[in-house]
């Protein structure tokens, strides 16, 4: 039987994976002066490239699950790949904002290892637990497990996911009180707490069990929606909003 919900779940994330990859083509378009500055706004290009190609695979996997196609094998490939994806997108954000933090680009190499060794760690960890099936909910279609997630891998994985980026994040928005062109303050401020938000209620979310409530599944989708046209407004704000901070745009930047 089809689940509507699982078909609505599908469709709006093909709907956001499309959101985040305008925001990744819009922000690739900047052009940065030194090689250290352009390696790090790519990566940073690299994480919404990356978001978008794992949200279309999750919603390619609630279609599937929605039709019915309930190939094991199939998933479980998907989840091997969609897990490289979200390794690699996460590099890239957590780079972009140590090294806006920093200006160190020697962060690289062991960024570099650490996502290679948490890649690893996730291939293993899903592996240890053994998919045996499919659990079609109402939100989401997922591998069904022969050992639960509770237990310290679970946690390990779930701090190496998102507290590296809240961290991160908070460590940029420093940079808030301590810089005084009116654009660096208003970017500076915008992006740290979109991150912030978004990874800090996936948190929440988790850390309460409200990951399977409806209206924490609508909730959840328009924070990551949110943080996205935020993050864009950042980088690209609108003509009022630039006239009311007297702050610039990316393709004023670029026309100067």
């Amino acid at each position: 039987m089809l689940q509507p919900t699982l078909l609505m779940s599908a469709l709006f994330a093909a709907a956001s994976a499309g959101v985040y990859f305008y925001v990744g083509n819009r922000l690739a378009r900047r052009r940065m002066a030194s090689p250290e500055t352009r390696l790090a706004w790519a990566l940073f290009v690299v994480w919404w490239y990356g978001l978008a190609a794992t949200t279309l695979v999750g919603g390619v996997l609630n279609l599937l699950g929605a039709l019915a196609v309930t190939d094991l094998a199939l998933f479980v490939t998907f989840t091997y790949v969609n897990l490289l994806v979200i390794c690699v997108a996460l590099y890239g954000l957590l780079y972009y904002l140590l090294y806006l933090f920093t200006g160190n680009q020697r962060l690289l190499t062991p960024l570099t290892l650490f996502y290679i060794g948490y890649y690893i760690f996730l291939v293993y960890y899903i592996t240890y637990r053994n998919p045996i099936g499919l659990q079609i909910g109402r939100w989401s279609a997922a591998l069904q497990y022969e050992r639960s997630q509770a237990g310290p891998f679970f946690a390990l994985a779930l701090m190496l996911l998102v507290f590296p980026q809240i961290i991160g994040s908070l460590a940029y928005f420093s940079l808030f009180f301590r810089v005084q062109d009116p654009t660096r303050k208003y970017r500076t401020a915008l992006v740290s707490w979109s991150i912030i938000v978004w990874f800090g209620g996936a948190l929440v979310a988790s850390a309460f069990g409200l990951a399977q409530q409806d209206w924490w599944q609508m909730v959840s989708r328009l924070i990551g929606l949110g943080a996205a046209l935020a993050i864009l407004l950042a980088y690209e704000p609108v003509r009022w909003i630039k006239q009311r901070l007297g702050v610039v745009s990316i393709t004023d930047e670029a026309a100067a």
